[in-house]
């Protein structure tokens, strides 16, 4: 029996045969090891520092009645968000994905809020942060130029 098993060990695992990694070469393997992964994990965090959006037209002055709101996508389709009027030169632009569990939300102009109805998530309509309920960060804010007539979307900002 422990022949065979000497066998089966020297057939599956080459103990004869295996390099001996010396204490110096196992540091370095280490050492790049976890520069690799350092600069990776920096290529990541970078991505969002130096994203470029599109300059989308989203509505145009006047098109939205104060105490307002109209749905758009940005940047891309599958972005869904909403241009709200609160004053009479006011226009402000959110995700309106909810950060809690992506709920859509939606403007109450007679209580100035933005309100998330699946779990009772209440937001500013002057910055997005969260004012209760359990969304655990602000809506990403859409950045907003007015060109004329044109109200134009130009980035987000994510806190």
């Amino acid at each position: 029996m422990t022949d065979e098993r000497n066998t089966l060990e020297e057939e599956f695992f080459d103990i004869d045969g295996a390099e001996q990694l010396s204490r110096r070469g196992f540091n370095k393997f280490l050492t790049l090891g976890g520069l690799a992964a350092a600069v990776g994990a920096a290529g990541t965090l970078t991505d969002g520092c130096s994203k470029t959006y599109p300059t989308i037209v989203i509505g145009h002055a006047g098109d939205i009645p104060v105490g307002g709101w109209k749905i758009f996508s940005y940047p891309a389709d599958v972005n869904p968000c909403i241009l709200l009027r609160p004053e009479e030169n006011t226009y402000l632009a959110y995700s309106r994905i909810c950060t809690h569990t992506s709920c859509p939300v939606f403007y109450r102009p007679e209580q100035s809020l933005i309100v998330c109805q699946c779990h009772g998530g209440v937001y500013s309509v002057a910055d997005g942060s969260v004012l209760a309920g359990p969304p655990p960060r602000p809506l990403p804010k859409i950045t907003l130029e007015r060109r004329g007539d044109d109200l134009v979307a130009t980035g987000v900002v994510k806190d």
